[in-house]
């Protein structure tokens, strides 16, 4: 067992042998692909705001509501996903001089569509776009109707 250190992540102590180095600091292994992935998340969540108000970077009102919602537990990537749900499957539109404030309010309805979505793509790959014949025997016994004298009635 090597030498203990602090993983700037997670904040818990890592082995440095079993760590991650990346710029002299050492990750848990899953810590470091968190990180990397939320750093890719965050710029392309600021790309798509940038698109999104025609801006080329957005503005400090806005990150500091983006770091808030992250403070508050809301993830990058929900974030954007969130936007793209309020702006172009609800289609509202885009109102100049405003920030991203209606991201905790469909965050969730957001989740839900993204979620309904994930299953239905699942559901789908199970099937196969294979032909398939089916031939039904004909029952040749059938039974035959009593038939009723009329005459007698």
């Amino acid at each position: 067992m090597g030498r203990m250190v602090k993983c700037p992540y997670c904040e818990e102590k890592v082995d440095k042998d079993e760590s991650h180095e990346y710029k002299k600091r050492y990750y848990h292994p899953g810590c470091f692909r968190t990180w990397q992935r939320d750093g890719e998340d965050y710029k392309t969540l600021m790309a798509y705001i940038s698109s999104l108000y025609r801006v080329d970077y957005p503005s400090m009102i806005i990150k500091k509501q983006i770091k808030d919602y992250k403070d508050e537990g809301y993830k990058y990537k929900g974030m954007e996903l969130a936007l793209r749900y309020f702006y172009e499957t609800l289609d509202n539109r885009v109102q100049e001089n405003t920030g991203v404030g209606i991201i905790p309010y469909v965050y969730e309805d957001a989740k839900k569509h993204y979620m309904k979505i994930k299953r239905i793509n699942e559901s789908y790959k199970n099937y196969s776009d294979e032909e398939i014949t089916v031939y039904i025997k004909s029952d040749k016994q059938r039974r035959k109707p009593k038939q009723i004298d009329i005459s007698n009635i």
